[in-house]
């Protein structure tokens, strides 16, 4: 097949003046008397449901706190709306468009509707992001890999990595419910020979292969392959939500919050800017929107202490956009030291006589990855990924996470009214170098070609999963994430992290997470 019938065939849709002004520059003139202000006081915000914001919602409330979330996303859960499958894409394929948004083949039109996986596109790159409450953990492949201790050493030196390592870590996994499969049911599991033959074919050309944990249950999953309960990774659900099997946050730290009756959710609130009040106080506007992304109310919410856990490109959308607009106090290491955690997509395809093809059935939950970290010349990590397509392809495909030697800045636009990047082919060039030599060397050993189907040129340069950085631990913020310049408003998720932490990242959210609000209660909160 070219690449036009690969991709026609395919299945895989794979303050007081600012808020008297607030009316009419939101929703025009002609609107201004349809909406009337909701005026809130509360003690606690939390922006945002993802993995910063569900560990500081249960640790506070824990703690006897009163927390109120508020996320621009749809909660799934309570709305008894059902996550699609990756060849059939339903309501929870696409954030507000009417065409899917996953990487590869968006062959799939699709209805309005506040779905789950949402793409900002940018020059040089595209950046997927999860949307809902549980944020990423919604839509993410669930791989809860444990950062090489050195390497995290060297992102993080001012904190105490063997306490990470013993304390923190430890504890993000006990919460995420982190486990591993059996390795019998994978080797006799049918939906996992893609990775049984990307495991041989690494080993054949040298490298060393791992075996990769998850947050979703491979008790369920084998269950699953018994027929004995209702298929989700099996049947392909993974990008646009998994309905069973997966304990992604609204199942963990969320459930949890919840069920000691001080954390209050409140699903499709966006929160559009934060203002500083006279008193110290944060003023944030909110507007609440139904499924179609229509307005329908509007909420001026007044709080003592605010937790940014937008994620990385929510938290620094607001922050940078509050400053431009209502000059909240911000320093200038806001909006440096962004990377995409080193993320370069490749494939390859190969002789199918030789490796016996990848099967027509894959699992949507990878467990293995390629460790080359320890290689000075060409370090990355690489998750052996799953191309659920419905018919054997003889194509293997590959997440790499390399160093981010040259970061990138995130900035205002005043223009266009939105972040904007500053990320070039130089950023990314260690991971392009890396990935060629990576892929020559696999296919020398087993040969085979790079993926022209799934890429120009077989490299995936402008995807990027993992956004990293812009409000980074120790500079942009103190060690705990309080952010500096301004008294009780507080930075937890990945934008904490300078741009590359080489592996998969939320299990490090969490734990960073963990370590910020224990200190942050303990001494904020007496």
């Amino acid at each position: 097949m070219n690449r036009k019938e690969f991709l026609r065939h395919s299945l895989l849709g794979v303050g007081a003046l600012y808020f008297s002004s607030f009316p009419s520059v939101l929703f025009g003139k002609e609107n201004e008397a349809k909406f009337e202000t909701e005026n809130l006081e509360i003690e606690n915000v939390i922006i945002g449901s993802g993995y910063g914001g569900a560990v500081a919602a249960l640790r506070l409330a824990e703690s006897g706190h009163e927390v109120t979330i508020l996320e621009m996303g749809l909660n799934w859960e309570k709305s008894g709306e059902k996550f699609s499958p990756m060849i059939s894409p339903g309501k929870s394929a696409a954030w507000l468009r009417t065409k899917t948004i996953a990487p590869f083949f968006n062959i799939f039109n699709t209805k309005k509707y506040t779905g789950t996986l949402d793409r900002w596109d940018f020059s040089n790159i595209k950046i997927w992001m999860g949307r809902g409450v549980g944020g990423g953990s919604l839509v993410n492949g669930g791989m809860a890999v444990l950062p090489k201790k050195d390497y995290f050493g060297e992102v993080f030196p001012e904190l105490n990595t063997e306490e990470f390592y013993k304390k923190y870590f430890p504890l993000a996994e006990k919460e995420l419910e982190v486990n591993s499969a059996d390795e019998n049911f994978l080797e006799n599991c049918s939906f996992y020979k893609f990775n049984k033959v990307g495991e041989q074919e690494a080993h054949k050309a040298g490298f060393k292969t791992v075996r990769v944990p998850n947050v979703y249950d491979f008790k369920y999953m084998e269950d699953e392959y018994e027929n004995k309960v209702p298929r989700s990774a099996l049947a392909g659900e993974v990008i646009y939500g998994n309905n069973y099997g997966k304990k992604s946050l609204d199942k963990t730290y969320l459930k949890k919050a919840q069920e000691t009756g001080k954390v209050h959710i409140h699903d499709l609130h966006k929160v559009e800017s934060i203002a500083k009040g006279s008193d110290n106080t944060y003023i944030l506007e909110v507007i609440q929107t139904n499924t179609l992304g229509e307005t329908v109310a509007k909420k001026k919410i007044v709080c003592k202490k605010l937790f940014l856990c937008a994620g990385t490109m929510g938290t620094l959308e607001l922050l940078l956009k509050s400053s431009n607009d209502n000059k909240l106090t911000l320093n200038s290491e806001v909006g440096q030291n962004w990377g995409n955690n080193g993320n370069f997509m490749t494939g390859r395809n190969f002789v199918k006589t030789f490796s016996g093809g990848t099967g027509v059935n894959h699992s949507t939950i990878p467990v293995g990855g390629i460790d080359n970290w320890d290689d000075k010349e060409h370090p990355f990590f690489s998750e052996i990924a799953p191309l659920p397509m419905g018919m054997d392809v003889a194509t293997s495909l590959y997440l790499m996470i390399n160093p981010v030697p040259q970061k990138g800045s995130v900035f205002f636009n005043p223009v266009s009214r939105k972040i904007d990047l500053k990320w070039s082919a130089d950023n990314v060039a260690l991971a392009r170098k890396n990935a060629e030599y990576f892929i020559k060397k696999m296919n020398k050993a087993n040969g085979g070609t790079r993926a022209h189907l799934l890429f120009n040129n077989g490299f995936g340069a402008d995807i990027c999963y993992h956004p990293l950085g812009g409000a980074t631990l120790g500079k942009a913020t103190d060690m705990k994430g309080r952010l500096r310049g301004s008294e009780n408003l507080y930075i937890i998720d990945g934008s904490l992290i300078p741009g590359t932490i080489g592996v998969n990242p939320f299990l490090t959210i969490t734990a960073l997470a963990e370590y910020c609000i224990e200190h942050i209660i303990s001494e904020d909160f007496s």
